[in-house]
C-alpha cells in the first residue's frame, strides 16, 4: 500500500547478495563437495541431481548390450573352446565334465556353461546354437548392471544409481569382453551381487547374507577359488579394519552368507570328485592354484609379463578408476566412518593384490575389477566441475563422431569400390583387406534403430552434471553398435574357423579312418568338432594311432619339414584370412600296395 514503507532489501544489494552466495557455493563444491553433504554411516547422499530418465538409461542399455551378441560364429581365443564345452553339453547332457572335442577340459567350472546351453537349447528354433549360447553373456550383464545400480543409489543416494550403471557401460574393457562367452562376465556378475551384500551387511543381515552368498557362490562356479578366496578375504579385513565393521549384525551377515553359498561351493566339486578324483585334482591343483603359483603356466599359457597391469588397468577400467579415484580423494576425510567406502576400496584393493601376484594375467581377468570401482566413481560423475563436464561431454561427442563416420565411410566404400587398397596396412593387420560385403539387410535395419536409440538416451540428459558421462556412453554405444552390425561379417571373416574347415572339408576323402593332429589347440578342436563333426586323435596323447589323416597346427612361416613325404601327401593347406601367425596342414596317408603307409610313427611331426 502507498502508506506502508517496504523493508525489503533494495534490488543492487539483494542480487550482489545471492551472487556472493552462489560464488561460494560453487567454490566449495569445487574444491570439496562430499564435505557439504549430509553423511550417515552406510549413506552418503550428495544432494539431488538431475536423472537420465529410466526410458533413456534402458535404450542406451540395450542398445549397448544387443549389438554383437549375434550373427557371427565363436571367436579366437575364448569363445571357441567355451562353446566347444556348451556344445558337448547339448549333445552328451553330461553338466559334471566340461568337455572338449571329446576331451575333458578342466580349466574353469561350469556355471556358464549351463545357463548358455539353456539359452542356446531355447532359443534354438529361431537362433544357431552358438548365438542362442551367447545371449547368456547378455543375462549375465544384465543382472550386473542391476546390481551396480543398486548398490550405488543405495550407498550414494537417488540419481547416482544409474550413474554406477553408466560407468560400467562406459569402460573400454567393457566393451568388448561384455559381448562374448567368457566366463568372467558372470564372475563379474558374482562380484556386483556380492557388492549388494557387503552395502546391507551391518544393517539388514537377511538381505546381505542372502546375496553375499550367492555372489560367492556366482563367482566360484564361474571361475574357480578366485571369487570365495578374494571376498572372504575382504570380509575378514572390513572388521580387522574399521570398527563399524564390528557387529553382531554383521557376524550375522557372514554366517549367512556362508550357508547360502555352500550348495554352489559343494555340489559341483563333490560330483567331480565322484566321477573321477583325476579330474578333480586337475581343477583344483592346476587350473586354480597352479595358475596362481605359477607351476602349470607354461603349460596352460597366459603368463604373467612385467608391468602388465601398469600398461593394462588404466585403459580397461577408464573412465571409473580416475572417477574412483576422485570419490577417494573427495572424501578422504570419511573414509573412517563411510562403509561404501570401506568396503569397496577393501574388496577392489584384494582383488588387485591377487592379481598383482598371479603368476597368470590376461586383460578380461580385470572384469571384476569394475564392480567396486563404479561403485566409486557413481558419485564422482555428479559432482564433477561444470566446465570439466562440458568439456568432457564435448570431447566425447568429437571423438565418437568421428570414430562413427569413419566406420560408416570405410563400410561405404567396402560396399561401392570393393576391396581396400593395400596402404590400408593398420586395418590388413587385423582383417582382410580384400574382404567384398554382401548387402546385409539385418544390418541395414539395426545401425539407424542403434542411432535412434543413442540420439533418444542423449536427447533426455538434462543440462546439468552427468552429462559428460552419458555423453561418452552413448558415444561409445553408437560406436560399438556400428562395428558390430555393419562391419560385423568382415570381422567374423577374420575370426572365425567356419571358412576355414569348409575348404578343409574339400579336400577330405570320401571315406577315411580317422583324423590325427599335431600342435592343435582346443579352439581349433572344438570348431573342427562344430563345423564338420570331427574328432582328432592327437598325437600329443596318442602317439600310436593308426589314423590316414594328420592335421598340422602351426606358424605360417615355419611349415612342418620333417614329414616323410613318402608316407604322407599334403592335400591342403590354409589359414584365417588375415592371420599371418598361424596355419593348418592336412597330410593324407599314401596308399602303398593296397594298403596305407601309416604304421611307421617316424614319420609324424614332432
Amino acid at each position: 500500500m502507498h502508506g506502508q514503507q517496504s523493508h525489503q532489501p533494495p534490488l543492487g544489494r539483494k542480487t550482489a547478495s545471492h551472487f556472493i552466495r552462489a560464488l561460494l557455493f560453487k567454490t566449495a563444491h569445487m574444491l570439496d563437495f562430499p564435505s557439504r553433504i549430509r553423511r550417515s554411516a552406510d549413506r552418503e547422499a550428495p544432494a539431488p541431481v538431475p536423472k537420465l530418465g529410466m526410458p533413456a538409461l534402458l535404450a542406451l542399455a540395450i542398445a549397448f548390450l544387443l549389438p554383437g551378441l549375434i550373427g557371427h560364429d565363436p571367436w579366437k581365443q575364448d569363445e571357441t573352446y567355451i562353446f566347444g564345452i556348451i556344445h558337448h553339453l547339448l549333445e552328451s547332457g553330461d553338466w559334471v565334465v566340461p568337455t572338449v572335442a571329446g576331451e575333458p577340459f578342466m580349466e574353469k567350472p561350469p556355471l556358464y556353461y549351463w545357463i548358455a546351453a539353456g539359452f542356446a537349447w531355447m532359443f534354438s528354433p529361431w537362433l544357431q546354437l552358438h548365438d542362442g549360447a551367447r545371449l547368456a553373456t547378455g543375462f549375465f550383464m544384465t543382472i550386473t548392471c542391476c546390481a551396480l545400480g543398486w548398490t550405488a543409489r543405495h550407498c550414494w543416494g537417488r540419481g547416482i544409481g544409474r550413474l554406477g550403471v553408466l560407468a560400467l557401460l562406459g569402460c573400454l574393457g567393457t566393451v568388448y569382453y561384455s559381448h562374448l562367452m567368457l566366463t568372467d562376465v558372470p564372475l563379474l556378475t558374482g562380484f556386483a551381487l556380492a557388492s549388494c551384500g557387503f552395502a546391507l551387511a551391518r544393517t539388514r543381515s537377511q538381505a546381505g547374507g542372502l546375496l553375499l552368498g550367492i555372489g560367492v557362490g556366482v563367482g566360484f562356479l564361474s571361475k574357480g577359488v578366485l571369487a570365495p578366496g578374494v571376498l572372504g578375504l575382504t570380509a575378514i579385513l572390513l572388521p580387522a579394519c574399521f570398527a563399524n565393521w564390528r557387529s553382531r549384525t554383521y557376524l550375522r551377515t557372514l554366517a549367512l552368507a556362508l550357508l547360502v553359498a555352500l550348495p554352489a561351493l559343494l555340489l559341483w566339486p563333490t560330483a567331480l570328485y565322484l566321477r573321477s578324483p583325476a579330474l578333480f585334482m586337475e581343477w583344483f591343483w592346476m587350473n586354480n592354484v597352479g595358475r596362481f603359483l605359477g607351476f602349470s603356466v607354461q603349460q596352460l599359457g597366459a603368463p604373467h609379463a612385467d608391468g602388465f597391469w601398469q600398461e593394462t588397468l588404466p585403459w580397461f577400467a577408464f573412465p571409473a578408476l580416475p572417477l574412483a579415484m576422485l570419490t577417494l580423494w573427495q572424501r578422504r576425510k570419511t573414509i573412517r566412518d563411510s562403509a561404501p567406502l570401506q568396503f569397496s576400496l577393501v574388496l577392489f584393493g584384494v582383488l588387485m593384490a591377487v592379481l598383482a601376484v598371479s603368476a597368470s594375467a590376461r586383460p578380461n581377468y580385470a572384469l571384476p575389477l569394475l564392480a567396486p570401482l563404479c561403485i566409486l566413481a557413481a558419485p564422482s560423475v555428479a559432482a564433477l566441475p561444470a566446465s570439466v563436464d562440458r568439456m568432457w561431454a564435448w570431447s566425447a561427442r568429437l571423438l565418437f563422431g568421428s570414430l562413427a563416420f569413419a566406420v560408416g565411410a570405410i563400410w561405404v566404400w567396402l560396399m561401392v569400390r570393393g576391396p581396400l587398397p593395400d596402404s590400408w596396412s593398420a586395418i590388413g593387420r587385423y582383417l582382410p583387406l580384400d574382404f567384398r560385403p554382401q548387402l546385409n539387410f539385418n544390418a541395414l535395419t539395426m545401425a539407424p534403430l542403434l542411432i535412434l536409440a543413442v540420439a533418444y538416451a542423449a536427447s533426455r540428459q538434462p543440462r546439468a552434471q552427468g552429462r559428460g558421462m552419458v555423453n561418452w556412453v552413448a558415444g561409445i554405444t553408437l560406436c560399438w553398435g556400428l562395428v558390430a552390425t555393419l562391419w560385423l561379417d568382415w570381422i567374423d571373416t577374420a575370426k572365425s574357423y567356419r571358412g576355414v574347415f569348409a575348404s578343409m572339408e574339400s579336400a577330405l576323402p570320401y571315406s577315411h579312418r580317422c583324423m590325427a593332429s599335431s600342435g592343435l589347440g582346443e579352439s581349433e578342436r572344438a570348431m573342427l568338432r562344430y563345423v564338420l563333426g570331427i574328432d582328432t586323435q592327437r598325437r600329443e596323447i596318442a602317439p600310436d594311432d593308426h589314423c590316414d589323416l594328420l592335421l598340422i597346427d602351426g606358424v605360417a612361416d615355419a611349415p612342418p619339414r620333417d614329414i616323410d613325404t613318402s608316407l604322407w601327401k599334403l592335400v591342403w593347406e590354409g589359414a584365417r584370412p588375415s592371420d599371418q601367425h598361424e596355419r593348418l596342414w592336412l597330410f593324407k596317408a599314401v596308399e602303398t600296395a593296397g594298403s596305407l603307409a601309416t604304421a611307421g610313427q617316424s614319420s609324424s611331426p614332432h
